[in-house]
């Protein structure tokens, strides 16, 4: 017969005398079993992709700290094709037909927790701001209440307060033969989105910065919140606290200085509203009270402040990088060059102030900003969503629900087989007697996001960038202080360049 055993557990001072004697063992066995599980224990174990990516996000945030996301997620794909994980809940792809799946109108693809860090509250809460909110419904109506603000229609009717700003920023470069066209650039940028936003600008072509808003658009919209991002829940303890945001940026947070700016603006123009001393074009923010004093349950105060304060803290950035992107390429490529300014100046004639409809019509200016926003998009990092409860299926491959997926717009710009040789700037792609080929090309450009989230800003920046480009080249003869120079940039959420050093030489006209 069998004795019987009396079995035990082990005391607390047992199982930690244990552990104290055998720690360096029990440490690695606890990393090695996380490392396995992250890399193997889930579905995401047959995406192809680097080893460390698998059970850390730490390749991705050197790589956006360093602010080369763009570089190792395009080297990525070359390497392993359509799909890659580049996180333990992390996927990207780059597959253009894949926009349709992931951006699409229905809003299954709710924006990722990587979105938190743009998040800016007021008294009531959260700002209903189109760039992060997640609620479809609400979603829905943020862009319903300011559709006809945003339209082309809306934004033709503005061009004389465009035209304007282009004459200052004539005279001030008329001084200056030789400059820093990108800073000019940025400068006029920002002076035209206030205008066309409230009907006056704060002269920072005149003045530089004078409220200090590009230092706090650039560290803490670009910087901060790309970083950050890919660690959302440190946010909490950085910027998302108040007193942390306090000590660091005092009143000139986006939830401080930039939202007061836009409320100050909007109250200066309700005012003049009211006391009927308005002329000149219908601005965007009249056409909002105008909507509001017809239907007020439309849209309230809230939200109207929400969409001033989204045009002044995101409306300049990406229209600037698109204008220093092809005066550089044009002014780089004599062949470009030659061939737009005879389309300009020769086959259409165009004379200051340039109208939108005259310049948009002109087929190798619209393929030169085409290949502008593809060569060089002003987001650089991929618009992030999380997979749906049910899962999806994506490039042949499983998503289980909960994953993070995303597609980088310089991901699919740069695809091969689309645009042959991407590192090249090539207008010409965009005439191809190829019709179906350039459709492709067109659906998946990226650079204004796509879906329900595409940028509510984007016939802004279109006319904008359509008319200065016209404008520049009919007034002035450019090249390129150093023949041989390139932009610098560097890439977090914002691709911002620096060095389009340019002569300018006035045309006789």
């Amino acid at each position: 017969m069998l004795a019987d055993f009396n079995i035990t557990a082990p005391s607390l001072a047992e199982v930690m005398d244990f552990v104290s004697q055998h720690w360096p063992a029990l440490t690695a066995v606890a990393i090695f079993a996380y490392i396995f599980s992250r890399r193997y224990l889930t579905p995401l174990r047959k995406i192809p992709g680097p080893f460390f990516a698998s059970w850390t996000r730490l390749p991705r945030i050197f790589a956006v700290t360093i602010g080369k996301p763009h570089e190792w997620e395009l080297k990525l794909h070359r390497k392993y094709g359509r799909i890659v994980r580049t996180g333990p809940d992390l996927v990207s792809v780059g597959d253009p037909a894949a926009i349709n799946i992931i951006y699409n109108a229905n809003d299954k693809f709710k924006k990722s927790p990587f979105y938190g860090p743009f998040m800016v509250y007021d008294e009531e809460g959260m700002l209903p701001d189109p760039l992060v909110i997640s609620d479809k419904a609400l979603h829905t109506r943020m862009k319903k209440n300011a559709y006809t603000a945003y339209s082309m229609g809306a934004m033709l009717q503005l061009e004389p307060l465009v035209d304007a700003v282009t004459d200052r920023l004539f005279v001030l470069l008329d001084k200056r033969p030789m400059c820093d066209l990108g800073k000019w650039l940025r400068y006029y940028a920002t002076d035209v989105i206030f205008a066309v936003t409230f009907g006056e600008d704060l002269n920072f072509m005149e003045k530089g910065d004078p409220i200090g808003m590009m230092p706090m658009l650039e560290y803490v919209v670009g910087d901060y919140v790309a970083i950050v991002g890919q660690i959302p829940w440190l946010h909490n303890f950085l910027l998302g606290n108040s007193l942390v945001a306090k000590l660091v940026l005092g009143d000139n947070g986006l939830d401080g200085a930039a939202l007061d700016l836009a409320r100050k603006q909007v109250g200066k123009f309700r005012a003049k509203m009211t006391s009927e001393d308005i002329t000149g074009p219908v601005t965007f923010v009249q056409r909002l009270l105008e909507q509001q004093r017809k239907d007020p349950a439309s849209i309230n105060d809230r939200e109207l402040n929400t969409h001033a304060f989204g045009n002044i803290t995101a409306g300049a950035d990406t229209t600037t990088i698109a204008m220093r992107t092809i005066m550089f390429n044009v002014a780089k490529n004599q062949a470009i060059y030659r061939a737009l300014t005879h389309e300009i100046r020769e086959t259409a004639k165009l004379a200051h102030p340039v109208s939108y409809a005259a310049a948009s019509a002109l087929p190798y200016l619209d393929a030169v900003i085409k290949e502008a926003l593809r060569i060089h998009p002003p987001n650089g990092i991929m618009y992030c969503r999380t997979v749906p409860a049910e899962g999806a299926t994506i490039c042949g491959k499983f998503l289980p629900g909960g994953t993070e997926v995303g597609i980088s717009p310089w991901v699919v710009h740069y695809d091969e087989e689309l645009f042959p040789e991407p590192e090249k700037f090539r207008p010409e792609r965009w005439l191809d007697e190829d019709a179906d080929l350039v459709a492709a090309r067109k659906r998946s450009i990226f650079a204004f996001s796509a879906g329900s989230h595409t940028c509510l800003g984007k016939n802004i920046s279109l006319m904008e960038i359509t008319k200065l480009i016209a404008s520049l080249l009919v007034r002035y003869d450019v090249e390129l202080e150093d023949p041989k120079a390139e932009l610098s940039f560097k890439c977090r959420w914002f691709t911002p360049q620096t060095g389009l050093r340019v002569k300018l030489r006035k045309r006789v006209l």
